[in-house]
């Protein structure tokens, strides 16, 4: 049974169910407890929860795993309201939740902000003796701080230290996200610090939280600070944080500095997409570099980036200022061909 369940073959451990229990062999609460997890991995969660059914009538006491695989398939599924009511069932039944049951049902009513039941799920598990882990806690912080609870975040984050449950960057980066949109960049540098003192490494998502938020303030001096300690460290930034330091550079006009920063992404072999190519036309055409913003114009075409009409009447004006007529000609019956 288990062998036939761990390779995906569903179908073929239900038939060998039936032909044991058909031939008077009593499938035990393990028996029943592969088959349920199969299904559930296999999203037929109504099958699963009709298993459980067949236990109660063999008199095959449903225990924890059985709950945990049907209750986290429920939550995989985005079914959080009938998992509550299966909790709500198996404590009535005597069988004591764990981390892996309030984890899997915190999690699911985190993707769906509902923050009010988050909290009292936390409260139940603390009246249940039940201590979150780093998991519990990361989708709690991340929650809170979703609907701007950034007061309860903070206690949150001091509680699990206190509880000796260590914060990683993810829990870090919840906090950093929620400060950087809310404009408090200074608190969220900070927090940086806080990081290094629990030997916590910032990644990729940490920083451009940071750069994005230091952008938004106008401080493109310190986000481009931010982006060469964190390929100081070895962390390749994602296409998307060179995108938002380029465009914040960019409107400020100091293109040189957007001109270290495309160096910086070449050095690191990160792809331009449409939306840099796009940004970098701007910046071309800003001082009259024609040739190399129509060279950039062309390889979004040649790499599969269809010019949108923001890119062409960048492109257009550009050589308006430069007096280059027949450019624009040019350009005008490409459109109207599009």
């Amino acid at each position: 049974m288990h062998g036939l369940c761990t390779s995906n073959k569903w179908t073929e451990a239900t038939s060998l169910l039936d032909s044991m229990m058909n031939g008077g062999v009593h499938p035990d609460v393990v028996t029943f407890n592969s088959l349920i997890d199969a299904l559930c991995k296999e999203k037929r969660i109504e099958d699963s929860i009709a298993m459980l059914e067949v236990m109660r009538q063999r008199n095959v006491k449903p225990n924890i795993v059985t709950y945990n695989c049907l209750i986290n398939g429920l939550c995989t599924s985005n079914k959080w309201k009938e998992a509550t009511n299966l909790l709500d069932r198996m404590m009535n039944e005597g069988v004591h939740p764990d981390v892996v049951t309030f984890s899997s049902l915190i999690g699911a009513l985190c993707k769906k902000k509902r923050t009010e039941e988050t909290i009292s799920m936390m409260e139940l598990m603390s009246q249940r003796n039940v201590i979150p882990n780093i998991v519990t806690y990361n989708c709690l912080i991340h929650a809170l701080c979703s609907s701007n609870k950034w007061a309860e975040a903070t206690r949150l984050l001091n509680r699990m230290m206190n509880e000796g449950v260590h914060p990683d960057a993810v829990t870090f980066n919840s906090l950093i996200d929620t400060l950087c949109k809310e404009g408090r960049t200074e608190e969220a540098i900070s927090l940086l610090e806080v990081m290094s003192q629990r030997n916590v490494k910032p990644n990729a998502v940490t920083y451009e939280c940071l750069i994005c938020g230091l952008c938004k303030s106008g401080e493109c001096e310190e986000a481009t600070r931010l982006l060469s300690k964190m390929v100081a460290e070895h962390i390749v930034p994602f296409i998307r944080t060179f995108n938002i330091l380029l465009d914040a550079i960019i409107k400020q006009g100091t293109n040189d500095k957007a001109r270290e920063v495309l160096k910086v992404m070449d050095q690191h072999s990160v792809q331009p997409n449409g939306f840099t190519c796009r940004t970098m036309i701007k910046m071309y055409c800003a001082v009259g570099e024609m040739n190399k913003a129509k060279d950039v114009f062309d390889t979004m075409i040649t790499q599969g980036f269809e010019p949108d009409l923001a890119a062409y009447k960048v492109l257009i004006n550009g050589y308006a200022k430069s007096k280059r007529n027949e450019e624009i000609m040019r350009l005008a019956e490409e459109m109207i061909q599009k």
